[in-house]
């Protein structure tokens, strides 16, 4: 049996990544930075055959509070497009043409993570850094996901003060909202305060 055109291409995609100590867990590839940190790399995909690889930079302590919570983790604490770290002239897409020698192709993606991805990671891989950052600037986090984000850093600093203004910032600010969101928040916020009593 055949493999498909998709599962050829990340097949390419991973043997130019390997020595660069990308691992393939599931959909995306894991770089393991110690002290329970790891380097991240997905890609979207548009049809079968062009690649949009995000960076970004996973944190193993916040992904169990994020699992204490009940929240399904899809994306890991920060990340960015590729072509949005290049600067000039970004590669957003890589296009790979059917039945074709993909080694070309993966090997260039490859060469623009180790350029562009990596510093990225090599910068917030360091928790104290990514927190000062985000807490600095939190209109760099989707509004979406700033309020849960916020708090769990905050949590994770021992910061429990900051944590439960976050939190409170937010309800108040949802708290005449029905949509999916702000229900949503609410029950975030309620888990919250259950599993951070002092917090809440």
């Amino acid at each position: 049996m055949s493999s498909s055109p998709k599962a050829d291409v990340l097949v390419a995609v991973d043997t130019a990544l390997r020595p660069t100590g990308f691992v393939r867990r599931g959909h995306v590839w894991l770089q393991d930075r110690g002290d329970g940190v790891s380097g991240w790399l997905g890609f979207g995909v548009a049809g079968s055959l062009e690649l949009t690889p995000l960076v970004g930079v996973c944190f193993q302590r916040y992904d169990e509070v994020c699992r204490t919570l009940g929240i399904t983790l899809t994306t890991p604490l920060v990340s960015a497009p590729l072509g949005y770290l290049m600067g000039e002239k970004p590669v957003w897409r890589w296009t790979f043409t059917p039945g074709g020698d993909h080694t070309a192709v993966a090997s260039s993606l490859v060469d623009a993570v180790r350029k562009h991805g990596l510093p990225y990671i090599d910068r917030y891989a360091k928790w104290d850094t990514l927190a000062r950052e985000l807490i600095a600037k939190p209109e760099t986090l989707l509004d979406f996901e700033r309020a849960r984000k916020l708090s769990i850093i905050h949590v994770l600093n021992g910061n429990a003060g900051a944590a439960g203004e976050v939190l409170k910032k937010e309800r108040e600010r949802v708290a005449d909202k029905t949509d999916v969101y702000a229900r949503s928040y609410r029950a975030f916020a309620h888990r919250f305060s259950l599993a951070f009593p002092a917090m809440g």
